[in-house]
């Protein structure tokens, strides 16, 4: 307040973590009829102490709790994806199809992000993957709790799959992401990654959604917080590959109202 109580100064913050604030100043006529009025003097856009500047920090804040709603989430329902509810009859042939995109074989590496309770694991065993030479990366602990007492052979980490590379600098032959591209803070930033630390010269990188377009557009309808993305069209994902991944192209695209499955490959230190 000032001296003569006819200004009143105060901040009106623009958001939670978002790290700046608007500092509003409202003052208040003379004496006469409108006396009780109060009018907007000025309003200045300011830096919350702390911040890098006005509004520093609030995306990476945001993406944050992002991923901490991921992960409280996937923690509390850990129990029903373990469950057999959590993989339906009808969705097992599906499974089966995206495994049989990933083209694997004994000595393939691979990596599975958002791995979840490991549902993809039998399948990439049935089509001749050694658990051993797999790697699952989950945010949720709790689902990967799960994941380790079933398949004890394979290696589970728990990482953002932006901060994730192995710890002896190996890249992937094969790197898949089932039912959870569109969970993603940033779909081209995690390509962009995929693509410079994980995946290797001529290795494939599998996008797929066993429950397809359709389902997924519900789910965000739902739960919005949860899905941020849909599953891009062959054309949105040329532009981030263009944009974020341009040693990644686009091998083939099954985009079904009940099925996705993108496959891509790492181009080659010879390719022109």
């Amino acid at each position: 307040w000032s001296a003569d109580d006819r200004r009143v100064s105060f901040l009106v913050a623009a958001g939670h973590d978002v790290g700046a604030a608007a500092s509003v100043t409202l003052c208040r006529p003379g004496l006469g009829s409108h006396r009780d009025c109060w009018l907007v003097d000025s309003v200045a856009l300011r830096a919350l102490p702390g911040a890098e500047g006005a509004g520093g920090g609030g995306a990476e804040a945001e993406e944050q709790k992002h991923n901490e709603y991921q992960e409280s989430t996937f923690d509390d329902k850990a129990d029903y994806f373990a469950s057999p509810g959590a993989t339906p009859p009808a969705v097992v042939p599906r499974l089966r199809r995206v495994a049989r995109a990933c083209r694997l074989g004994p000595g393939t590496s691979l990596l599975d992000g958002a791995t979840g309770t490991g549902a993809l694991l039998p399948f990439y065993e049935e089509e001749g993957a050694v658990l051993s030479r797999v790697t699952g990366v989950d945010l949720s602990e709790g689902m990967m709790t799960f994941a380790r007492q079933r398949f004890p052979d394979a290696t589970f980490v728990k990482s953002d799959i932006l901060n994730f590379v192995d710890t002896g600098g190996r890249r992937f032959d094969r790197v898949v992401f089932n039912a959870c591209f569109g969970n993603f803070w940033d779909q081209g930033l995690v390509l962009k990654h995929v693509a410079s630390a994980l995946v290797a010269p001529g290795g494939l990188v599998v996008l797929s959604h066993p429950l397809g377009r359709r389902w997924l557009e519900g789910l965000q309808e739902r739960d919005p917080r949860m899905v941020r993305h849909l599953m891009p069209s062959s054309d949105a994902l040329a532009r981030l590959l263009d944009k974020y991944a341009p040693s990644l192209s686009l091998v083939s695209i099954d985009d079904e109202e009940d099925y996705y499955c993108a496959v891509l490959q790492q181009l080659s230190p010879d390719a022109s």
